[in-house]
């Protein structure tokens, strides 16, 4: 069963396929541009090997279509040259493709690697510091703790207080020894209370780094693509490490830009592209004489077709069943081949070829062309 897709979609999936085809080009060519100018000395030599390498991708592009037409005429050293050319413009650019995702796998790394550490070593302060709270415990506030400090040094002594009386509990004497143990029992309580008051400020910054962190870093795997498909390819069976893992996916992330950008027109423009006239005869054309042969023949005593009468409702029906046509002398090349194979009689009719016994099936709007036998 034949599928037929109309014209207008097919010209429609055409034009959608050259333009992807195109971005595809400019990836590749921009990709090649960048490597090559990195490589330079200087900003006039980066312009002109990047300008060199955009250039070489671009020809590539259109290298397939020059050797098919190349392949068409029997140019088989324009087809070598061609083909040489596309290998080495291919093989360049495979390079570049592969360098710039290596390099962007590695930044990647380095971000995710940078992130994991960034966020072990704020976990790991916020676990020290919650330690380090559980253990004070509860604190009263410095507010509080000052004031009791205060109502010590104005504790009366004698005719004095103690605070005057032992410079704020900076000088010994017996008259104050049991006051002044207070003071410092409240001071010690004091610098428990600063201390916590500076854990739960650091927490709170802590936890705001934290939280501006997100999910940064949080797989705690410089590259999570990576273990997964090495974990899969152990898993299948496949002794392989994470470099040739890693390897592999630098070289389909190339190939997905080169073999998109040198063969993506060429392939997208097919539905475009029709035998010429002048083409040699492949097994498919043999095939249409053949099938116009049973589609439109049938045999008919004492008549028969001349070779123009034949080749005129060829060219109807391929035009009407979008067949490509074969030039005259071509057609009349395969259809006496078909004839020889099939036994059908050839005779000369006034310089023509003439095939006696068969006539046009009956379609009400095909012109036969009965030639009396």
């Amino acid at each position: 069963m034949r599928i037929k897709i109309s014209s207008g979609l097919t010209h429609l999936m055409v034009v959608g396929g050259i333009l992807m085809s195109l971005g595809l080009i400019a990836v590749s060519a921009t990709l090649n541009f960048r490597m090559a100018y990195r490589m330079a000395d200087s900003e006039l030599d980066g312009l002109i090997f990047g300008s060199g390498a955009a250039l070489a991708d671009g020809l590539k592009a259109m290298l397939a279509f020059f050797a098919w037409s190349a392949w068409r005429k029997g140019e088989w050293l324009a087809v070598t040259a061609g083909a040489v050319l596309f290998v080495v413009c291919s093989s360049y650019s495979l390079t570049a493709g592969i360098g710039y995702a290596a390099q962007l796998r590695a930044h990647s790394e380095a971000v995710r690697v940078s992130s994991a550490q960034a966020r072990s070593a704020v976990m790991a302060e916020i676990t020290r510091l919650e330690a380090r709270q559980e253990q004070l415990g509860v604190q009263r506030s410095k507010q509080e703790i000052s004031a009791d400090i205060q109502t010590v040094y104005a504790r009366v002594l004698g005719k004095t207080t103690v605070g005057k009386y032992s410079q704020n509990c900076t000088t010994g004497g017996n008259w104050s020894r049991h006051s002044c143990a207070e003071e410092a029992a409240l001071q010690l309580e004091l610098t428990r209370a600063e201390e916590a008051e500076k854990i739960g400020q650091r927490l709170t910054e802590m936890r705001a780094e934290l939280s501006l962190l997100g999910a940064s870093g949080a797989e705690g795997r410089s590259d999570p693509q990576l273990v997964a498909l090495s974990n899969i390819s152990k898993s299948a069976g496949w002794t392989t490490d994470q470099d040739s893992v890693r390897l592999s996916l630098l070289i389909l992330v190339g190939s997905l830009f080169e073999l998109g950008s040198s063969l993506g027109l060429y392939v997208a423009t097919v539905p475009w592209r029709k035998s010429g006239p002048g083409e040699v005869g492949s097994s498919r054309e043999i095939g249409a004489v053949e099938e116009f042969a049973l589609e439109r023949l049938e045999p008919r005593q004492g008549e028969g077709l001349s070779i123009s009468a034949l080749f005129g409702d060829y060219l109807r029906w391929a035009a009407g069943s979008g067949a490509a046509a074969l030039a005259e002398a071509d057609f009349r090349d395969r259809f006496r081949e078909l004839a020889t194979d099939c036994g059908l009689p050839t005779r000369r009719n006034r310089s023509q070829l003439f095939f006696p016994n068969v006539g046009l099936i009956e379609t009400g709007t095909a012109a036969t062309d009965r030639v009396a036998a």
